[in-house]
């Protein structure tokens, strides 16, 4: 998959016509038909981009917008609106209020998509997501580390999880393969997080197989566990049934072992931290 796309949309058609777009185009698209489902699914697919009807039932695609820009794992993401072309008062709250972009009704959906799509390549390049994991990357994650060295009493805990032994999966199964159990890795880890409705906590993408995660001290235990039985329960869509079972894949006549995941875990207590080469340092392990 290229990118994931959100669609709140409570109309059925146009919500068909776009998925089908997207869709084809290779992106990963969830749906959701009103605000409060969308944000509930925000935070647990992390999309680059969210498509947002200004017709939705349960509330007004600003109070959407609003409360998506109040939610640290969703305040960076791309954000559309559509609705009436006539209605130039809806435009301009929609841009002030902190949407990107906004596209007129009737959607064209070939449109639609190039736009979309224009969007995750501008944050790619801009090294504002990872273009595998579609996660927050660089700049975000160096500016969640400078918040945390501003609150050296906070009841953070920041969380490095590393997958180990993907070099020899990437050797055996492709490099496409393990990009795609990258990609994976990281819904995972944002679905475990989204269990507890906590609108400040943080996942990106640290480089090197690292994924960054940032949330309260008495999250992070649970946290660790969840994503540790996930991620084990997940290997065996991965190196098929043979390989899952045997606990082993060979490598030039060598058993390797399957994927891990490593966490490292700091809190206040484990500081004082100077600076992010101090914090980075000791979540290295």
């Amino acid at each position: 998959m290229e990118g994931r796309v959100l669609l709140i949309e409570d109309h059925d058609g146009n919500r068909a016509l776009l998925s089908q777009q997207f869709i084809e185009e290779g992106l990963e698209v969830a749906e959701a038909t009103n605000g409060a489902d969308g944000l509930r699914t925000a935070a647990r697919f992390i999309p680059q981009v969210i498509l947002i009807s200004t017709s939705l039932p349960d509330m007004s695609s600003l109070d959407v917008i609003r409360q998506l820009r109040e939610i640290n794992r969703t305040k960076h993401t791309f954000l559309i609106l559509f609705g009436d072309e006539d209605n130039r008062q809806e435009r301009l709250a929609s841009l002030d209020g902190g949407a990107n972009d906004f596209v007129d009704s009737p959607l064209d959906p070939e449109l639609v998509a190039l736009r979309v799509r224009n969007a995750i390549n501008r944050k790619n390049l801009d090294n504002i997501t990872d273009p595998t994991t579609g996660l927050p990357a660089g700049r975000q994650v160096h500016d969640e580390l400078l918040n945390l060295l501003r609150e050296p009493e906070g009841d953070w805990a920041l969380m490095r999880f590393r997958i180990l032994k993907l070099a020899p999966f990437r050797e055996v199964y492709g490099f496409m393969a393990g990009e795609k159990l990258l990609h994976d890795a990281a819904r995972l880890l944002a679905e475990a997080l989204a269990h507890d409705e906590i609108e400040n906590d943080f996942i990106g993408y640290g480089g090197r197989d690292d994924f960054i995660v940032i949330t309260s001290q008495e999250r992070a235990a649970a946290l660790e566990a969840e994503a540790q039985t996930a991620f084990a329960q997940s290997l065996i869509k991965h190196y098929g049934e043979a390989a899952f079972a045997q606990g082993y894949i060979e490598v030039d006549g060598h058993q390797q072992p399957l994927a891990t995941l490593r966490v490292r875990c700091v809190t206040p207590a484990d500081g004082p931290f100077y600076d992010i080469r101090s914090l980075s340092e000791a979540i290295a392990g």
